[in-house]
Order: structure tokens, then C-alpha cells, then sequence
């Protein structure tokens, strides 16, 4: 089996693996199989291969990607890479595979005897050079036995005890030459990244150093002049496929008789721990300066996922409750902007799939965080998706959500979720505490931006409400004060004769009316104060609702014929009841009022006895309200679609629902624009007191 020839082929579909088994069957070949970029770099590490098939179309990392790293590293730079496409075949992305390093460029599906040919041709190369390799390492072990039999007993003995010293360290231990080739590295090296001393020889022990820190770590071993010792953060990559950080610090080796630095000695300490708590405080801290920052609740989910990715995900969205306790998604950001798409759809899929609808609404009532794996196979099982669909859970099968509720003051808001994907990829428990802070924080800054809001709105409400009542006010009392003055200069005046009586008596009906109009809108100021107090109080009574209905349509009459408003009426309520009178004629007047207003014309009241309640409602046949509108009616200050010339402060219909809920009823509006309106109200007949109905 040493003797295998290994030959690497990467590929995420499992199709495009069988295929390419089956044209290199041999019992001199060794297949080795990885289905993404990364794998595929963690068994370059372990391994020599003969050549690599690279399938060009992959998720997250594609070939050409790939192809780059495999070329920066000094163990593979020198294997040939074979790129196999099925998609990407115009001439630019063939181009590309050869600019990205790559010795051949295959179309799928391709020819056996072709690709066949060409692997074996690389794979004479290969033995070849093992060849070559071995009996270079057989001349260096004999070099090493030579140099070992030259030394004396004393230096013999002193390796040893710093062999053994360096080894009881729990440290990486190293000793390298000043051009960077390897001297010596202690067990925990070899421990640790996988490697073995061949792997290591030379300089191919930078091959586990992560490629943005291989230059900085490069330039510090190359320096000429040291006075002290230098430090120097770097990721190394473990046998498992991990990159952490490690402090390096290296010592200069003199020459006994010079000055001349001949190697370097150094120590390699884990402080992966260390990395992560500072920069999860510096993401937190970041994360904060955001928040402060702005009230502006979509500046706050741009920028927390902005911040977030690729730190915390691959690519991670928000989900908010709007005003119908709605889940919007408000944003997806991925770190590849071409994938973005991608993401909302998987997205998309998986809020709206039936086998993790349970996923969802167990974060949302639990109020707990939610890790969930293989996302896109999920999905897959029992699903009827589209084509486009199931390519893409198929291509993002192995995508873990972590679905973060936002709470704030225990009232939830919606959720932040962060996915990643790939092959064993998901969050420990750091990385759900550092998500779950986040989200706190981001839920404290939502509901102050969300306050925030709500009170500019009030504002504008209140600017609003004072513009009208203002006016409401105004009209009153200006009316009145045009009649005083008119009376004022016709007593003043000279004439004694033609007294104008019938004048005064129309000028004193005239203010009486502002006066009573005046007092209403005071009425309705005084009920709003007394429901906001607490202190909006009832008095019950037996009252007759068919009385009631006709006392009310009879005070209404001079009102309906100086609209011209043609009134039908179905009083079929002969029925006692124990209800505020006076305060279910302010609601039946009010409803009246506003139908005269809003739709003059033609008016339909009806009264019914439904058993246990009675039905009163009022319909008119006008503008209508704009379905937008109809569940804000019966708040503060709201009018409806209204010109103008019609008065009032939007205070009606919210004192309405005050009185009919404050007898245990409900109001309902039924209406479409330019289709009328039509309020139906349902009170109980016996509220409060039902012994006074015997």
C-alpha cells in the first residue's frame, strides 16, 4: 500500500467521483477523495499525489481558488493540476485554469482513454522523482550518520539532554536556519500539525503556517542584525484542519568566534484562547460603537451584518416582527456579494419549509438560541422544490443555522440567524455566547431605535392633533364672537325704530349652536383625559334599546335633513338591557355624526337581538376606507379619508371603543374605498348588574 501512487481528486458531486474511479481503476493507484477546497488542502498536508483533478465548480472555495493556495505552498507548488469542468468551458475560464497553475483543462463529460493517458503520464513523472527523492534521503542519512559518528562522547551526550529538554516542553520547540531551512523541531511540532520529519525537511514546514502570516514570519527569520529577542503572531495549522494562533519567539544563534548569527532558536506558544477573547471583545466593541451610533433600525442590521461576516458566518440575516406580528426578512448579507442571491434563496427555503417550521417557531417561543445542521438536507427530504431549488440544497446541503432570538424587556422581536457551511463546520459554545450577547445588544438598540420612533410619531401626532384642535376650537368661538359683535353695533347704533328682533333671535340660535359645539369638542378632550386617568367611569341602568335608537335618530333628524341624508332604520331591539345610556347614545350618535360627515347620501341603521348581545350597526354608502387604514381607526387622533371641509379631532371612534369595550363588547368595520363603511357594534345585555333586569 506504500507503494500505491496517491492520486487526489476533489469534487463535491458524488456522481463526478464515481465517474473518475472508474476510468483510473488500477491496482497501482490509490484514489484519494475530497469534496471541497478545503479538504482537499488538508490531505496535501498529510500526503504526496501524483496529480490532482480539480472540479472547477464548487461551493464557498471553487477550483480555481483552491488552485492558487495549492501553488503558495512549498510542499505542493510542484504537483500538476488537472481542472475538470462541466459548466465553466468558454475560452476565459480556460484561460483562467492555466493562469491559476493548472497543466491540462478538461471538459465533462470527458473522454476515458484521454484522461486515462494523461494521469498516467504524471504519474511516471511522480515515480521518477520519488526515485530521485529516495536516494537523495539515503545520501543525507548517510551524511547524518557520518556527522553523528564525528562527534565526540561529551557532544553526543549534550544533543541528547537538549533533545530531551526541548521535548518535555509543552511548547514548540524549534531550531532553523537563517534562510529559513529546518534545523530541528521538538515532538509537540510533529504532535501537533501531523507532519513528520521528511514532511518538515528543507522549508516545507511552512506549509502549515497560514499564507497571510507566512510573509511577516519570512521577514523576521531573514533578519541580519538582532540585539533581543523578537516576537512575532502566527496561525499554524494542527492535524486536524484548524488554524490557530501561536506566539512565535526566536533567539539568534551565534558562531562561537563571530558575530555572525548562524540560526535561530525559538518557541512556538498556543494563544489561540487569548486571540479569541480579545477579538471577541473587540467585535463586541465594534458591534457597540454601531449601536450607539445611529437610531436608524436598517443603518443598525446593515452594519451589524456587515460586522458579522465572514467573523461570526458565512452569511447571516435579520428577521423582524413587523406591525401584523409579520416576520420580514429585512436583510441577507453574504460575504461573497455574487452569493447573495444564493443565500436568500437557502434562506428563503428554510423559513418557509415545512420540516423546520418547528425549528423556527421553537427560537421565537422558547426565546432560546437554536443550532441547527445539515440545513439544506433538511430541506431536501420529502420536499417538492423546483430544479433551481434543489440544486441549491444540494449544493448547500451541509449549511448549520444558528438562529439568535431578539429579545428586549421579554417582548421578542424577531431573530438574527448566522449560517456557515461545510463539512463539519458549526459553533461551539463560544460561539453561541458571543452570538447571544449580540444579540441582546442589538435587541436593546432595536427597541430604543423602535421607541425613538414611536415618539417622533407621537410628536408628529401631537402637532398634529394641536393644528386641528386648534382650529375645532377656533371655529366655535370665532362664530360666536362674529354674532356678539353684530348684536354689539346694532344696539349701539342710533336707530331706534325697526328694532331687528327676528335678527337677534337668529344670531342668539346661531351662537347657541357654537357654544353647544364647543362644549362637545371640551366633552370629548375631558373623555380622552378620563381614559388615559383611569377615571373613565360607568353608570348602569335598565335601559329600552328600541327607545334609546329612536331618541337618538329623533336628536338627529334637523342634522340628516340639512345634509340631505336619506335615513332607512330596522329597530328590532324592543329589549331591556342593563347598559350606560348616556353613554351608548354618545356612541350611536358619534357613529351617525361620522356617517353624515364622511358619506352624506344615504344612511341604513339596524338594531337586532342576537340572544345574549345586541347588534346596532350604521352603514353608509360613501368614500370608504382605505384598507391600510382600517385596523389604525379606533387609535388617537386617526381620521379617515377625509376632504378637508370635514371637522373633527380624531378622537371619536377611540372613545367609541373605549365605552363599547368598557361593556365587555366589540366594534367591527366593514369597508372598501368608494364602497361605504359599515360599523357594527356587539354589547352583551346584561353588562354589570343583571338582577335589575327582573
Amino acid at each position: 500500500m506504500e507503494n500505491l501512487v496517491k492520486i487526489l481528486v476533489v469534487d463535491d458531486r458524488v456522481e463526478g467521483v464515481l465517474a473518475v474511479q472508474a476510468v483510473l481503476d488500477s491496482p497501482n493507484y490509490k484514489i484519494i477523495i475530497a469534496s471541497s477546497g478545503a479538504e482537499a488542502l488538508k490531505h496535501l498536508l498529510r500526503d504526496d499525489f501524483a496529480v490532482i483533478l480539480l472540479d472547477v465548480q464548487m461551493p464557498l472555495m471553487n477550483g480555481f481558488e483552491t488552485a492558487e493556495i495549492i501553488k503558495t505552498r512549498e510542499k505542493s507548488r510542484d504537483i500538476p493540476i488537472i481542472f475538470m469542468s462541466a459548466i465553466n468551458q468558454d475560452e476565459q475560464y480556460v484561460y483562467q485554469g492555466y493562469k491559476a497553475g493548472a497543466v491540462d483543462y478538461l471538459l465533462k463529460p470527458f473522454d476515458p482513454y484521454i484522461l486515462r493517458s494523461k494521469v498516467s503520464v504524471f504519474v511516471d513523472i511522480f515515480l521518477k522523482k520519488r526515485l530521485i527523492n529516495e536516494q537523495s534521503q539515503k545520501i543525507y542519512e548517510n551524511e547524518i550518520k557520518a556527522h553523528a559518528a564525528s562527534l565526540t562522547h561529551i557532544e553526543l551526550e549534550s544533543f541528547k539532554r537538549y533533545q530531551n529538554l526541548a521535548d518535555s516542553i509543552p511548547q514548540i520547540v524549534f531550531r532553523i536556519k537563517t534562510n529559513g531551512v529546518y534545523e530541528y523541531f521538538n515532538k509537540v511540532w510533529f504532535e501537533y500539525t501531523g507532519m513528520n520529519p521528511e514532511h518538515s525537511f528543507d522549508m516545507k514546514w511552512k506549509d502549515v503556517i497560514h499564507p497571510n502570516d507566512l510573509e511577516g514570519l519570512t521577514l523576521l527569520l531573514n533578519q541580519v542584525e538582532v540585539k533581543k529577542e523578537s516576537e512575532i503572531e502566527c496561525r499554524i495549522l494542527n492535524k486536524h484542519g484548524e488554524f490557530r494562533w501561536h506566539l512565535f519567539r526566536i533567539h539568534p544563534e551565534y558562531t562561537w568566534n563571530t558575530n555572525d548569527i548562524k540560526s535561530w532558536l525559538g518557541t512556538a506558544t498556543d494563544i489561540e484562547d487569548r486571540k479569541k477573547m480579545e477579538n471577541k471583545q473587540r467585535f463586541l466593541s465594534q458591534a457597540g460603537e454601531i449601536l450607539v451610533s445611529s437610531l436608524d433600525s436598517n443603518y443598525i442590521f446593515e452594519s451589524i451584518s456587515k460586522l458579522s461576516v465572514p467573523y461570526m458566518a458565512d452569511w447571516c440575516s435579520f428577521d423582524i416582527m413587523n406591525d401584523e406580528e409579520i416576520m420580514d426578512n429585512v436583510i441577507t448579507y453574504h460575504r461573497d456579494p455574487h452569493q447573495i442571491r444564493k443565500a436568500k434563496m437557502m434562506h428563503e427555503l428554510y423559513w418557509n419549509h415545512p420540516n423546520s417550521e418547528d425549528d423556527i417557531l421553537k427560537a421565537l417561543a422558547s426565546g432560546k438560541t437554536q443550532l441547527y445542521k445539515d440545513a439544506g438536507k433538511k430541506i431536501i427530504k420529502g420536499s417538492d422544490l423546483s430544479e433551481e431549488q434543489m440544486n441549491l440544497a444540494e449544493e448547500l446541503s451541509e449549511t448549520t443555522f444558528l438562529i439568535i432570538p431578539l429579545i428586549a424587556h421579554g417582548h421578542s422581536l424577531g431573530t438574527l440567524s448566522f449560517a456557515i457551511f461545510g463539512t463539519g463546520k458549526t459553533y461551539d459554545a463560544d460561539d453561541i455566547a458571543l452570538g447571544e450577547e449580540l444579540g441582546r445588544r442589538v435587541a436593546l438598540a432595536l427597541e430604543n431605535a423602535k421607541l425613538y420612533l414611536f415618539s417622533q410619531r407621537a410628536i408628529e401626532v401631537r402637532n398634529d392633533f394641536l393644528s386641528i384642535a386648534s382650529h375645532e376650537l377656533n371655529t366655535p368661538i370665532t362664530s360666536v364672537k362674529l354674532q356678539l359683535q353684530m348684536i354689539s353695533r346694532t344696539l349701539n347704533s342710533k336707530r331706534e325704530d325697526n328694532f331687528p328682533i327676528d335678527r337677534f333671535k337668529k344670531s342668539i340660535d346661531t351662537s347657541v349652536k357654537q357654544v353647544d359645539r364647543l362644549i362637545n369638542l371640551v366633552q370629548v378632550l375631558l373623555d380622552v383625559s378620563r381614559i388615559q386617568s383611569g377615571q373613565f367611569n360607568f353608570v348602569f341602568d335598565k335601559v329600552n334599546v328600541s327607545d334609546m335608537v329612536n331618541d337618538v335618530i329623533d336628536r338627529h333628524k334637523e342634522l340628516l335633513q340639512t345634509y340631505s341624508c336619506n335615513l332607512t332604520v330596522n329597530n328590532k331591539a324592543n329589549t331591556f338591557v342593563i347598559w350606560d345610556k348616556t353613554r351608548m347614545e354618545q356612541v350611536l350618535t358619534n357613529l351617525i355624526n361620522n356617517a353624515v360627515k364622511y358619506a352624506p347620501g344615504k344612511i341604513e341603521i339596524n338594531a337586532t337581538d342576537e340572544i345574549d348581545h345586541i347588534k346596532i350597526s350604521v352603514r353608509d354608502y360613501g368614500i370608504g376606507i382605505p384598507s391600510d387604514k382600517i385596523h389604525k381607526m379606533f387609535d388617537r387622533f386617526v381620521r379617515g379619508n377625509s376632504p378637508e371641509s370635514v371637522s373633527g379631532l380624531g378622537l371619536g371612534l377611540y372613545i367609541v371603543k373605549q365605552i363599547i369595550e368598557g361593556h365587555h363588547g366589540k366594534i367591527e368595520i366593514e369597508s372598501a374605498p368608494n364602497c361605504g363603511s359599515c360599523f357594527s357594534i356587539l354589547v352583551p345585555k346584561n353588562t354589570i348588574q343583571p338582577e335589575l333586569l327582573q
